[in-house]
């Protein structure tokens, strides 16, 4: 046992006698023997450990965490995890658990210490019921907002679920696919890479932009704007990537897209604990710093959060990382950015989980929404730092549907009771999981992203009201003309027939 190890075990046992529900065994009764891999706890640095042992187990994780309010179960809330993860790790680093498996100490004594301090050896059940609670959470930050503690619980999950995934237990099955999609596609949704670009090609057959995108290696931009799968690939969040683009060039911003070049920010790989997220995170960051960029920005919350607090750990960023909305703000404040048409409207705001408690970007999108002509902000009672997740993140939505979908529908029935018409966020991750409880609830609130107010306010039109309008004109066009043409067609053979005398 190396000293950093001794160390950590030291931390994790305190004293060999503890109390009785620290020691006591997740299951008392195993149903039978099966080899547990071990679990590399020297694989956390000592601040993790010290934050292990700092829980206070008060409770106030309970009141607040949005997947307990969903899944009551104690097993899921913060402490439980902590308290039932050190009995892991004691069980398996601890000093009993260095006695138990000395070659120097012989089996009857090994019993005895055994019997009188309580101890037994993990069990394959034990640990898979920890690995499954592990996952059943969006690590949404909310319980470090409130932990007296301040332990950084959301990094402290992750790094959890990497141990987990190095001793083989992780991720759950449903996960996987997220995985292998990633190291496949470059994206989390099973699409081609081909498929990219594909929005933008459409998007301008629809005259929903002027222009696809400008490409980066081409025009050498200073502003690299960085999609994200979720609204390059899903269609239902394509507005998006197209409101966005209409406000850069509408603004005549020196920007430029990677296109069929761009992968994932990785970001999925990181929360499931998945190592690969190293691997994709150098390769982008080389790709990046070798475009002689000075900024990045994101409309995804996830891909910024990822880009500019997970990157700078792998290796350096040569250039600044915003989220969009800060970027238009920062101008908003130069007076670059005016807005001069009203959008007379009453919404709601949903604060993402990585703009907001992640990074601390809660006052960019209400300085836009103040400085949007008729735009009213009605505030749900939970916002900001204790916004409600939706529970798309930290792979929750793969691996437990149901709880996301409850936990949406929640976030939903808090912003129908503002009053207001919409429900607006700034994350295409958070429209896609509140649009699934808009969908199950059967409720009349709109999704919007905040992005769809910024183009409307710039361009004095919604593009996709005036584009889905144009559709509607020329198919009446179109049918008036083909009406038109079989009236007259019906008409000639009349016209040729004789007079009767």
């Amino acid at each position: 046992m190396t000293i950093e190890e001794k160390q950590g075990s030291d931390i994790l046992i305190n004293e060999i006698a503890e109390d009785k529900e620290n020691t006591a065994p997740l299951n008392p009764e195993p149903k039978a023997k099966e080899a547990v891999r071990q679990i590399p706890i020297h694989k956390l640095d000592m601040k993790r450990l010290i934050e292990l042992d700092a829980c206070t187990r008060c409770g106030e994780c309970l009141s607040w965490c949005p997947v307990y309010d969903q899944d009551s179960r104690e097993n899921l809330i913060p402490r439980r995890k902590i308290m039932d993860f050190l009995r892991l790790a004691r069980s398996q680093n601890g000093f009993l658990s260095w006695i138990m498996k000395s070659d120097r100490i012989n089996d009857s004594l090994k019993k005895i210490i055994g019997r009188i301090c309580g101890y037994r050896e993990p069990t394959k059940e034990q640990v898979d019921e920890f690995v499954f609670n592990l996952y059943e959470c969006s690590t949404c930050g909310q319980c470090e907002v409130v932990c007296p503690a301040h332990i950084d619980t959301v990094n402290l999950w992750e790094e959890l679920r990497r141990l987990i995934v190095r001793a083989g237990y992780g991720p759950l099955e449903p996960q996987k696919a997220l995985r292998k999609s990633v190291m496949t596609y470059d994206n989390p949704w099973q699409q081609p890479r081909a498929g990219r670009t594909k929005w933008s090609r459409r998007a301008k057959k629809d005259n929903l932009i002027l222009e696809e995108p400008r490409e980066i290696q081409k025009t050498k931009g200073k502003v690299l704007l960085f999609f994200g799968c979720t609204a390059s690939y899903d269609a239902n969040v394509k507005q998006v990537a197209i409101n966005t683009i209409n406000i850069l060039e509408t603004l005549n911003i020196d920007y430029g897209v990677l296109g069929k070049d761009e992968k994932c920010c990785g970001s999925v790989l990181l929360r499931m604990g998945d190592p690969e997220y190293k691997r994709l995170f150098q390769e982008n960051i080389d790709q990046f710093n070798s475009l002689g960029i000075e900024t990045l920005i994101s409309s995804c919350s996830g891909c910024f959060k990822t880009i500019m607090q997970d990157y700078p750990k792998i290796g350096k960023l040569n250039f600044e990382v915003l989220h969009t909305v800060e970027y238009l703000a920062r101008l908003l404040k130069t007076g670059e950015l005016t807005f001069s048409h009203p959008v007379n409207r009453d919404i709601t705001f949903h604060d993402p989980c990585h703009l907001g408690r992640a990074t601390g970007g809660f006052d960019a999108p209400r300085m836009i929404i103040d400085a949007i002509p008729g735009l009213n902000l009605v505030e749900m009672p939970r916002n900001r730092e204790y916004s409600r997740c939706c529970g798309a993140g930290g792979g929750l939505k793969a691996g437990f549907p149901d709880i996301q979908g409850r936990m949406a529908q929640r976030r939903i029935k808090e912003a129908e009771d503002t009053g207001a018409k919409e429900l607006v966020s700034c994350c295409p991750f958070c429209y896609q999981g509140l649009q699934v409880g808009i969908g199950v609830s059967g409720s009349s609130i709109v999704m919007k992203d905040l992005s769809a107010h910024i183009a409307e306010s710039l361009l004095g039109y919604d593009v996709f009201e005036r584009a889905e309008k144009e559709a509607e004109d020329k198919k009446r066009e179109k049918e008036a003309a083909k009406a038109k043409k079989e009236s007259e067609a019906k008409r000639e053979p009349e016209a040729k027939k004789e007079p009767v005398e």
